[in-house]
């Protein structure tokens, strides 16, 4: 059986967070990782970034950004299914476009405007 060793990108590399880890799960924005013995990891706004079998690896990225994402794409999908329209999706939407504005102006501030 493959039991993964995961791994967490950090600013200066990764960092092992979990090992022997046979069961993904992503519900919402969490990321749920099982081990062999059933022992639970959960990671809010973090996504699978690779998957390695022959090295027996998964690498997560995490960033605040995906669990939005990720919390617009499920309630979108709701709105699809049940055939209704939801506002909140809208103010969601908003919600992703400013954060996204303030990560360039803080990067732009950081870099540039010095």
């Amino acid at each position: 059986m493959c039991e993964f060793k995961v791994l967490l990108k950090k600013d200066d590399g990764f960092e092992e967070v979990a090992n022997d880890i046979v069961y993904v799960e992503l519900h919402g924005d969490t990321l749920t990782l099982r081990d062999i013995i059933g022992q639970k990891f959960q990671f809010q706004s973090t996504i699978i970034a690779e998957v390695n079998v022959p090295k027996e690896t998964l690498k997560l990225y995490s960033n605040p950004m995906i669990g939005k994402i990720l919390n617009f794409l499920e309630k979108y999908d709701e709105c699809v299914k049940s055939s209704t329209y939801s506002e909140d999706l809208e103010e969601m939407w908003e919600e992703i476009k400013a954060e996204g504005s303030k990560m360039i102006r803080t990067l732009w501030m950081k870099l540039k405007g010095q």
